[in-house]
């Protein structure tokens, strides 16, 4: 991974968690986006991308992360970010993207 971004991945039969550490930003969103493509190729029902480890995501790493949720909302997986840090949080609810993706602990759409 890119400079001091790190992930891993955990799989089960019907669902994938991956952990993202470090900050998301126009430097590294190609891998993270990469990294989401192979999860989602395996079609698990359920994707969760652990952000407890990302203090500052770009508005590159958003659009990422909008882009895997539209592909998992595609095919019928459900990809819920958990776990997301303050600075995040705010820049999907002033952009209204958290009515767009599932945030861990919302209603999804809310």
């Amino acid at each position: 991974m890119c400079g001091d971004l790190d992930t891993a991945r955990e799989r089960t039969a019907r669902s994938d968690r991956i952990v993202i550490r470090g900050r998301i930003t126009v430097a590294n969103s190609g891998e993270i986006s990469s990294m989401l493509a192979n999860a989602l190729r395996n079609r698990p029902a359920n994707l969760t991308v652990d952000l407890s480890e990302v203090p500052y995501i770009d508005t590159s790493g958003l659009a990422t992360l909008l882009e895997a949720a539209g592909k998992a909302r595609k095919q019928g997986t459900r990809l819920v970010l958990s776990s997301v840090q303050e600075q995040a949080r705010y820049l999907f609810k002033i952009t209204q993207l958290d009515r767009l993706i599932d945030l861990e602990g919302q209603e999804p759409g809310k």
